[in-house]
């Protein structure tokens, strides 16, 4: 008799859902490494103007430009990466083969000559030193737990336009229209 009593009252606890169950939670599942991980894309080299550069000329005069000066020239669309810029510069660097960072600046005594030809819509020209960049766009990444014990890549966010100069002396010399 106990063992059918005991039987039936199995039954109806199971039935009413009475018996407590250990079930794994979100939080008891996989962890995943909180490291932040960056993605370098859209890379191209650009050549940026810098602030080396001889007085404007009209159209047909050579301009001679021969002066001691510090070339510089710093990064742009690196204002929303914040703190995070030296770790993206790393990144880009090793993405690029070279290495690039916030600023370059150079001092030197250049010297170049080029004739200012006529331009449709142009009025003066100028000697202008451009400097080799590297442009491209960073995503940031954290990995998070899918809920079948694993961790997926999850985008945080995303920022283009991003143009840092080569910390190398990789400069061209042309003649900037205005």
């Amino acid at each position: 008799m106990k063992r059918a009593m005991s039987a039936v009252l199995s039954t109806a606890l199971l039935s009413a859902g009475a018996v407590a169950v250990s079930a794994p939670t979100a939080s008891a599942g996989v962890r995943c490494d909180d490291t932040p991980i960056y993605s370098i894309g859209d890379k191209k080299t650009v050549w940026v103007p810098t602030n080396v550069h001889s007085d404007w000329a009209r159209p047909g005069v050579t301009i001679s430009y021969a002066k001691n000066k510090t070339g510089s020239w710093t990064a742009t669309g690196t204002v929303q990466l914040g703190t995070e810029a030296g770790v993206i510069f790393a990144k880009a660097s090793t993405s690029f083969s070279v290495s690039v960072g916030k600023t370059w600046s150079k001092s030197d005594t250049w010297t170049y000559s080029a004739k200012v030809e006529k331009k449709k819509g142009k009025t003066k020209g100028r000697l202008m030193m451009y400097h080799e960049a590297k442009g491209f766009s960073v995503t940031k990444y954290h990995l998070e737990p899918n809920g079948r014990q694993q961790c997926v890549k999850h985008r945080v966010w995303k920022k283009t336009g991003v143009v840092a100069p080569a910390k190398r002396n990789n400069n061209l010399w042309g003649i900037q229209y205005g």
